[in-house]
């Protein structure tokens, strides 16, 4: 079967020729642009509301800015804060734990307003002065008692030796001996041997220092112990002062001249002399009893 193509009846071979012509320009005008068009001035849309609140809100701000700046500064910025240290010393006696020991109310209870202020009520409370004054009672009693214990003598304070006294004379009935051979010794200018001599007095066996402290912690009499306290100090520095080296500006030498030795010895033997005198004084101080035992003990070869 054949068909046969007839002539369209719209008169016409234009396309969409029967539309209105304003019609037909705003559809092919939507066709061009396609979607991109819409979708750009949705766009625009948000950021001229988002540009409106934001010049509305910078607005608010400078409001608030403005309203803020006309406040007084002391009222704006308020009370200071004041950082204090916290314990627990009130409670002695009662009264309950405090920020501070002694706070700026206590010091101007004694001396005074620094200036010219209010009155703060508190001060005048009889529970504040009650405390003020406990305080007060507490300083006093804590000042006497460190002055009573500052009048103590240093010597009380030393624990007892453990032996009897006579075990601590041995040594220096000992010392009593060798400063008689140091006398041989010195006037011979035999410097070496007196340093040897010197050694054995100063340190062991005899202890010259420590025997004399432990004999004068057993004096029972104060007044006793307090003069062989004075004794020991001036026996000591004649001790020390045998060798002549100690005072004398002397560079050891191998050599020394007739008229150096002469000099040290005679200076030597004073010291020996006025060390003698102070060691028999000081033993004449202690018990009679005690020196006997001693002297006992010495002579059997202790």
């Amino acid at each position: 079967m054949q068909h046969t193509l007839r002539p369209c009846s719209l008169g016409s071979h234009r396309p969409f020729h029967g539309f209105p012509r304003a019609r037909y320009q705003r559809f092919s005008h939507q066709c061009r642009a396609g979607p991109e068009s819409a979708f750009s001035e949705d766009v625009l849309a948000r950021l001229k509301a988002a540009e409106e609140e934001a010049a509305r809100l910078r607005k608010e701000l400078a409001a608030a800015q403005a309203t803020k700046g006309s406040q007084d500064p002391i009222e704006k910025e308020g009370k200071p804060v004041r950082i204090d240290s916290v314990d627990n010393r009130e409670t002695l006696f009662g009264g309950g734990p405090r920020t501070t020991w002694l706070s700026e109310k206590d010091v101007e209870f004694f001396s005074g307003p620094a200036g010219v202020r209010e009155e703060d009520a508190s001060t005048e409370e009889p529970e504040y002065k009650a405390t003020v004054q406990r305080r007060l009672f507490i300083g006093g009693i804590l000042t006497l008692g460190l002055g009573a214990f500052a009048l103590v003598p240093t010597e009380a304070l030393r624990p007892k030796p453990s032996k009897p006294m006579y075990f601590y004379l041995v040594p220096l009935l000992r010392i009593q001996e060798l400063l008689g051979e140091c006398r041989t010794i010195i006037e011979v200018a035999d410097w070496d041997q007196l340093r040897q001599a010197l050694s054995r007095i100063e340190g062991p066996p005899n202890n010259v220092r420590q025997n004399l402290d432990n004999v004068i912690a057993l004096i029972p009499e104060a007044k006793t112990a307090s003069r062989a306290q004075e004794l020991s100090a001036d026996l000591y520095e004649y001790l020390r002062s045998l060798d002549y080296q100690r005072y004398f500006d002397a560079i050891p030498q191998k050599v020394i001249s007739g008229a150096q030795n002469a000099q040290y010895a005679q200076f030597s033997l004073s010291s020996l002399q006025a060390a003698q005198v102070k060691l028999t004084e000081l033993l004449s101080l202690v018990p009679k009893d005690q020196l006997q035992l001693a002297r006992d003990q010495l002579a059997v070869g202790y």
